[in-house]
């Protein structure tokens, strides 16, 4: 489709992009669709600026035309080399994508997949990062000695590395670093690495 948004009306899933069924990419990238407009139009119904929406097809439709690239690739492979042709690996399994370079990447990591690390709750219980962000909202994830903040969102939830979690093994360090604070998308994405509280203001203000 050469678009995905006409005024209220948006398209995701098959309906957006109809393509070979080889790599089995259809329903991955359908469900992708569905939670990136899923939580912007939720932030947009809670306050948030309506052009959020404008940025659903400026991400989402970069992927759909990359993964039309892959699956008729897949396609031709296999009408050549029969099911062997078939390779599973990162870039079929999806876990490469991001949205760098996107309306809402900020800075050298904006847009990228938030990374995972297992840590300690505040209560010693295990946990892990990716528990951590799992859920509609977005989540500050605030690093050993990044600066204090003032007033959130509400939306908001606020993790700091040392306090609210625990860093024991350096996970979470070996990959955020520290000294600054990590707004991670309701998606799973990171919007902004920043140690101002003004850049992290400014970014909440557009989502």
């Amino acid at each position: 489709m050469e678009r995905y948004r006409v005024g209220r009306v948006f398209l995701a899933g098959d309906a957006a992009h109809v393509h070979s069924p080889a790599g089995g990419q259809g329903l991955n990238t359908g469900v992708q669709d569905a939670y990136n407009l899923g939580w912007k139009l939720a932030r947009v119904l809670a306050g948030a600026p309506t052009a959020l929406l404008d940025t659903y097809e400026q991400e989402r439709r970069p992927i759909a035309e990359s993964m039309l690239g892959l699956s008729t690739r897949l396609h031709d492979m296999a009408s050549k080399g029969g099911r062997k042709a078939y390779k599973r690996d990162e870039e079929t399994s999806q876990l490469l994508l991001g949205y760098a370079g996107g309306p809402l990447a900020r800075g050298d990591r904006g847009g990228e997949r938030a990374p995972d690390a297992p840590c300690r709750a505040a209560d010693g219980s295990a946990t892990r990062l990716f528990d951590v962000y799992r859920g509609p909202h977005p989540t500050l994830l605030s690093l050993d000695g990044a600066p204090d903040v003032g007033p959130l969102d509400p939306t908001v939830r606020r993790y700091r590395v040392g306090a609210d979690l625990v860093d024991d093994a350096g996970h979470i360090r070996a990959a955020y670093g520290t000294g600054a604070h990590v707004l991670v998308r309701p998606d799973g994405y990171i919007g902004v690495v920043t140690a101002s509280e003004n850049a992290l203001a400014d970014y909440l203000a557009e989502v």
